[in-house]
């Protein structure tokens, strides 16, 4: 086992000081001089068209700086990507797709004042008729949302029609066939405790942007093609981020960003726009609904003998990056059913209500909750225990599988870790031979009959955690600093940390001397960001090529000046010294380079390259038959991290796998039938657990890279971005095996529990 001198070893937040003591700026924290406050003047109906606006009220009150409405830009501006479907909608538009939508930008010298003048605005409203689900938008004879859009169905251009194997064939194998319709119609919310907030300013032709985002240069490319301004005309300087949880990448939702911007553009001040928590949870972005159709083929051994799934996404007003979400989604096809016959069709289909949008758990969260039922009825009734299933279908390494988001090279390997052996691992930690007692089957009974136990298990994989290019460049003065420049930033999971230490690592310097540049897109090179559990991976790998360039460039230059073959050269804490000979030491200065001199580094990852994550969770549950309720028991989650850069980071990382089981107990946007306007937008009707509430969990992590040779920097591979993923499925097992019912609409309130049990009884 190598010894590291960093990695592996905890040490001091690069922000703990600050964040614990309150002095981290996060956007909020920014006032630039001049600044105003900006509101938005929301639709009332989920579909209308703008007949007129007239805002010449609220430009009389006093403190008013402008009004925009459609009217008062080019019609041109819409919310895109750049690459994904048709543009649309306008950013200000004729029409309102949803209660929330952007009907005026009021900007003024205060929030209150702002907020008045809102209210002064009359609008004269076309209401037109809506459609609020995937069923009602596919109708023959459904509302169309845009003309671009024919049958309310977006055009994707990511990989969303495959087909591999012989699928006909597969089906003529199995032992048996599941052919099920399934969905997941519970929007959960993300939930950050910073709700959106953006100041920006357009100054000397460019539109600054301050901005808690996930991934600056990303979003920086999103706002550009939305205003139609060149990429190198938009800034975006990421301070402190706070949570993410997906929401702040704001790729499909950034809309916040754009709106900011226009109202800076208009006002010719810089404008803080923020939303209120009613606001985050009404109109920013909700988890993606979806729909579908499985088919799955199994033999008696566990063995998958061909998948078929037809999904439909929900959208909501704006189809953007929802395509992506699909394809990601595709991952579980690869995690979760081990077959070369796979067939997949997929669509996303826009409604009148708030967007879906990025969120932890990207896609394959949906994509694995509707393969885990057709997966336990098949295991079910072939009697297949589940971990079994599990085993048997995770990859283990050198094995090829076909990933939809790699083309052209959709041959990919598994080049990481066995996944089927941190099953067996985490199954025998949990204890899982001696608790799984069979399907159906509680694994305890109160002597009265009235609470019953179960367990459940399931797992969640992707195999995109490159996913998109990653830049770095690394300075190393003739004083012995290091600068890493990344537009990378950290939303907890340490990301900053680890590229800290990457870097003191691979050129065995002392920590404190190196330092990080801001996440300012002007300052540093493009990077995809902080998503997917790729920071590590990607981010990581970066830092540590430009650190081999500079070690390259110092044996260049050792030989040059001090006749040392470059391939014998060695360095270590600003000193230069020959293989063999380390007595004997030469400082950079003034030796190997100037005073006020430096050697830079260039890191480049081209994105996907045979990269996968898994996570596996188990849970056991006790459900009061009479109140309907659901009590975790225990929670047991594992996970392989390849090696372990930030110990305490990664353990934090784990132990917040709990959340995922909450989209099956409690977390839910309740949506008015009538007009879909989010009922529960506040924090006392929207359940999350709260700390006080977290059951008993615990986690397993192994370091299979630890001593092994590894593409990644130093071993370290992603694990957090599974952690959501199959908490729900495990759930829903866990309620089976304890009472006998199958629930499927997340979350499993009282009521439907309830429900269940009394037409469970009546039908015996």
């Amino acid at each position: 086992m190598t010894e590291m001198r960093h990695i592996g070893r905890e040490t001091k937040r690069i922000l703990g000081s600050d964040i614990v003591s309150g002095k981290a700026m996060y956007t909020g924290d920014f006032h630039p001089a001049g600044m105003h406050y900006g509101k938005i003047l929301h639709s009332p109906y989920p579909f209308a068209r703008i007949r007129s606006i007239d805002y010449s009220r609220a430009m009389a009150m006093p403190g008013v700086k402008c009004v925009v409405t459609h009217d008062d830009i080019d019609p041109d501006l819409s919310i895109n990507n750049g690459f994904t479907p048709p543009r649309h909608p306008n950013v200000l538009d004729e029409y309102v797709r949803f209660v929330g939508d952007a009907v005026a930008l009021v900007v003024a010298e205060t929030e209150d004042i702002a907020e008045e003048a809102c209210k002064l605005i009359d609008v004269d409203y076309e209401v037109l008729e809506p459609v609020f689900t995937i069923d009602e938008a596919l109708k023959p004879d459904a509302p169309q949302l845009y003309k671009v859009f024919p049958g309310n169905i977006a055009p994707h251009k990511n990989n969303l029609n495959f087909e591999t194997g012989d699928i006909e064939q597969g089906f003529s194998e199995a032992d048996y066939v599941v052919d099920i319709e399934t969905g997941m119609d519970n929007g959960q919310n993300p939930m950050p405790l910073e709700a959106p907030v953006i100041v920006a300013e357009w100054k000397n032709d460019t539109l600054d942007l301050i901005a808690s985002c996930a991934a600056p240069a990303y979003c920086q490319q999103n706002v550009a093609s939305s205003m139609n301004l060149r990429y190198e005309q938009v800034r975006i300087v990421a301070p402190a981020v706070g949570g993410s949880f997906g929401s702040k990448l704001y790729s499909g939702n950034v809309q916040v960003l754009v709106l900011a911007g226009l109202m800076a553009m208009k006002a010719h001040v810089p404008v803080m726009l923020r939303y209120t928590r009613e606001e985050h949870l009404s109109f920013h972005q909700n988890r993606m609904t979806t729909k579908a159709h499985i088919k799955l083929g199994l033999k008696k051994d566990a063995t998958v003998t061909a998948v078929e799934m037809r999904q439909y996404s929900d959208a909501g007003y704006c189809a953007s990056t929802q395509e992506f979400m699909m394809a990601v989604g595709t991952n579980s096809l690869i995690h979760l059913t081990k077959t070369p016959n796979k067939k997949y069709d997929g669509d996303v289909v826009v409604t009148n209500h708030m967007c879906s949008g990025s969120f932890r758990g990207y896609g394959y969260l949906e994509s694995t909750t509707l393969l885990s039922r057709a997966i336990f009825e098949g295991c079910e009734k072939l009697g297949i225990d589940p971990v079994e299933y599990l085993r048997k279908n995770a990859l283990t390494v050198g094995e090829h599988f076909f990933n939809a988001n790699a083309g052209p090279h959709f041959d990919q390997v598994n080049a990481v870790f066995d996944w089927s052996h941190l099953v067996e691992e985490s199954a025998k930690a949990f204890g899982w031979k001696d608790k799984w007692k069979g399907w159906g089957v509680p694994t305890w009974t109160s002597p009265d009959g009235r609470y019953v136990r179960g367990v459940g298990v399931f797992s969640a994989g992707h195999a995109d955690t490159g996913g998109k290019p990653s830049n770095a460049s690394v300075t190393l003065t003739g004083l012995g600093g290091v600068y890493v420049n990344t537009v990378m930033v950290d939303f907890g999971a340490g990301t900053r940390e680890v590229m800290q230490k990457v870097a003191a690592e691979a050129l065995n310097m002392p920590l404190e001397n190196v330092r990080l540049s801001p996440a300012d897109t002007q300052a540093a090179p493009p990077d995809f960001g902080s998503t997917g559990s790729r920071s590590t991976y990607c981010g990581g790998i970066c830092v540590k090529r430009a650190c081999d360039d500079i070690l390259e460039q110092i044996g260049k230059r050792a030989e040059a000046k001090l006749g040392i073959p470059a391939a014998e050269v060695r360095f270590g804490n600003g000193f230069v010294w020959q293989e063999g000979n380390p007595d004997k030491k030469w400082p950079l200065f003034p030796f190997i380079m100037g005073k006020v001199d430096g050697i830079t580094g260039v890191g480049h990852h081209n994105g996907v390259d045979n990269s996968t994550i898994y996570q596996i969770q188990f849970v056991e549950i006790e459900v009061d038959k009479e109140l309907g309720t659901i009590k975790v028991i225990d929670h047991f989650s594992g996970a392989d991290a390849g090696r372990i850069i930030n110990p305490l980071s990664a353990k934090n990382q784990m132990e917040s796998f709990f959340a995922g089981i909450d989209i099956a107990c409690m977390e839910e946007t309740v949506y008015d039938p009538h007009d879909y306007r989010v009922l529960n937008a506040n924090n006392i009707d929207y359940k999350m657990r709260l700390f006080n509430g977290v059951p008993h969990h615990d986690h397993l992590v192994l370091e299979s890279c630890k001593s092994a040779d590894s593409p990644y920097p130093f071993g370290a591979n992603g694990i957090g971005e599974p952690t959501i993923a199959p908490g729900g499925p495990a759930i829903t097992m866990a309620l089976y095996n304890a009472c006998g019912i199958m629930l499927e609409s997340y979350p499993y309130t009282p009521g439907k529990v309830l429900a269940a049990l009394k037409e469970k009884e009546e039908n015996a």
